[in-house]
């Protein structure tokens, strides 16, 4: 008996402390709910001194959103954002889920979505979309991605079209041909009619597309036979359109390389043999976060348009 008093003391001492631990709530960076007594219910303790904002989390979702639903279905695409919800979903992530809806090229889409965040500084760690309406190399078939990249090329040699040609024009697309180099690219070409108040001119194009997601990865085009201008008859109108023929050029050329906010800063023209013009341009733009100046060589035939040569001047 005397000895039966120490082992029930010991016993209950056990008892107590195994039941404090049961009811001690921590964490750890291993997680919560599933291990060793963490935090259940849906509640999690805060991760930080301060979270980010609100606003800030919706904010970089809609941002990583909006990159998304533009590769799937074009860049001109517009968002209507609907209903936004909000919650922790860890002691370090937060989620954004919403609906809406995006349209582009006359089509309307529902939109779900569904961003993880980091709690603390907003971070976008992953994003998800689901588009209705929206058809898959599976799905869609060939020939439909065919069409969506014809249109995209068109599109963008149209856009481009518009800040070269400094006249009003329409263009007509005459003739196109794609092929299929890998499975999820197009090589689209092809000639589109200029028409022009002063007469008509033509232009080949070529485009090189990657669909699902659908982008255009370079487009650009050439004069085959350039716009008439009024007064081109004489030799003044003659240089002006040489001018005008090799800065259009020379301009379509540079936004293919990545150049951008092109401005001439001054155009020389010089009398060849024959009908043969030599332009020489000094361009300015931007190019990879730098500013540049260059200047440029162009040989044209004053006749019938044709750019012979088009070089970069190196000092």
């Amino acid at each position: 008996m005397t000895h039966s008093i120490p082992k029930i003391t010991a016993i209950a001492l056990s008892a107590f402390a195994l039941s404090a631990c049961n009811n001690d709530y921590y964490y750890d960076d291993g997680g919560y709910g599933g291990g060793g007594g963490g935090y259940g219910g849906g509640y999690y303790p805060p991760a930080y001194d301060y979270d980010a904002p609100r606003a800030e989390l919706v904010n970089n979702c809609k941002g990583r959103v909006r990159e998304k639903v533009r590769n799937r279905i074009g860049y001109g695409a517009k968002i209507s954002w609907g209903n936004i919800d909000v919650y922790n979903s860890s002691r370090r992530e937060a989620t954004v889920n919403g609906r809406g809806t995006a349209r582009n090229e006359g089509r309307k889409h529902k939109l779900h979505y569904t961003c993880t965040m980091n709690r603390r500084d907003a971070y976008v760690r992953s994003a998800r979309i689901e588009l209705d309406n929206d058809q898959g190399i599976g799905g869609g078939g060939s020939g439909n991605w065919n069409q969506k990249a014809i249109h995209a090329c068109k599109e963008r040699i149209r856009y481009q079209a518009k800040r070269n040609i400094r006249q009003q024009f329409s263009l007509d697309f005459t003739r196109q041909n794609i092929t299929t180099p890998a499975e999820r690219r197009r090589h689209v070409s092809g000639q589109a009619l200029v028409r022009g108040k002063n007469g008509n001119g033509k232009i080949s194009y070529d485009c090189k597309v990657h669909v699902n997601p659908m982008r255009v990865d370079s487009a650009g085009y050439r004069w085959v036979k350039p716009l008439p201008s009024a007064g081109s008859s004489g030799g003044s109108g003659n240089n002006m359109k040489a001018k005008r023929i090799c800065q259009d050029n020379l301009k379509n050329r540079l936004h293919t390389f990545g150049y951008r906010k092109i401005k001439f800063l001054s155009t020389s023209v010089r009398n060849l043999s024959g009908n043969k013009k030599q332009v020489n341009i000094q361009v300015k733009a931007k190019k990879d976060g730098g500013k540049v100046t260059e200047r440029w060589e162009c040989r044209v035939n004053a006749n019938n348009g044709r750019v012979l040569k088009m070089q970069k001047i190196w000092n």
